[in-house]
């Protein structure tokens, strides 16, 4: 292993959030692209398995749970705050509890002037924070006779990143439904 390689497992930056991948911390956002692809490499191979199980192989069985729980044992790094910022984590997280998610970046740049994307907001707040918000919206899209398939639909539309990554789908949408309530 080169000193490079080295260095970045060992001692990231501290300006900004590195996401640990194998032995390696890469900054957060090139993670992003990475994670969207195992993620959609993973949903093709599990969709492959589900419809032609006569051509699927024990490695291709045992490979999607495997990288599903890879993927969800990534480990986050975060900057330490400077103390003459506001908690912006605090007030994110305050506002997701009874915002959507676009309307608390909306809000969070109109308010504190500062500018978030989603997956920013979900680094920042955490994924169950992001979830239980979801969780809200889909409870009263079902009360509105809206289908899980729409909902999911709809947040693929706003470019809501999905669980594990990928694309929205249905059972992905209820899954979400089958979150316990906070």
């Amino acid at each position: 292993m080169s000193d490079a390689n080295t260095d970045a497992v060992t001692a990231p930056s501290e300006d900004e959030p590195h996401i640990r991948m194998g032995d390696e911390w890469i900054p957060a956002h090139q993670v992003w692209a990475r994670l969207e692809t195992a993620s959609a490499v993973t949903d093709a191979i599990d969709r492959f398995n589900e419809r032609f199980p006569h051509l699927s192989s024990d490695v291709t069985q045992e490979v999607v749970p495997l990288v599903r729980q890879r993927l969800r044992d990534i480990e986050l790094r975060m900057p330490k705050r400077r103390q003459e910022t506001p908690d912006l984590a605090g007030i994110v997280a305050g506002l997701l509890e009874q915002m959507s998610p676009e309307e608390v970046l909306e809000t969070l740049e109109a308010e504190q002037g500062v500018a978030l994307n989603l997956n920013e907001l979900i680094v920042m707040v955490g994924e169950r924070a992001y979830m239980v918000a979801l969780r809200r919206e889909a409870v009263e899209y079902e009360a509105n006779k809206i289908l899980p398939e729409q909902t999911a639909d709809i947040w693929n539309d706003l470019k809501r990143p999905a669980p594990g990554g990928g694309l929205w789908s249905r059972r992905k949408v209820e899954m979400v439904l089958q979150l316990p309530a906070e």
